[in-house]
């Protein structure tokens, strides 16, 4: 599906797509998911919304993102957290979702909108 806001996206248990993000001035490739649990449920004028935030706002996210994980790192956060993938929910909520090297079963979540914080992977989810 081409969406005006999002690009293309294919749907697999939600809509994705892919993007480019930079963290710790390292580059990864990380998924953008709209979450939809049906192909015709399409995807939402708040999940539209939501990514044009992000996007007007990308640098300040991520330089966010990078200060919360070195508070919450009690190591090096570089090299302890991998982006994986920016999850947009259907209320327009969103969260940058992360691999924890030192904890490879409990992953974190960033969240970014509409509350700036930290949880695990399953309280988010």
């Amino acid at each position: 599906m081409i969406n005006s806001v999002f690009g293309e996206l294919v749907f697999n248990v939600g809509w994705k797509a892919e993007t480019e993000i930079s963290l710790f001035n390292k580059n990864y490739n990380v998924i953008i998911k709209a979450a939809a649990y049906f192909e015709k449920d399409g995807i939402t004028a708040e999940q539209e919304a939501a990514i044009v935030d992000f996007g007007d706002h990308k640098n300040e996210r991520l330089k966010m993102v990078e200060k919360l994980l070195t508070d919450f790192s009690e190591g090096d956060a570089s090299q302890q957290f991998v982006p994986v993938i920016l999850l947009f929910k259907r209320n327009g909520n969103y969260a940058l979702l992360i691999d924890d090297r030192k904890d490879e079963d409990e992953g974190i979540a960033v969240c970014l909108q509409p509350e700036v914080k930290i949880v695990s992977q399953d309280e988010y989810l």
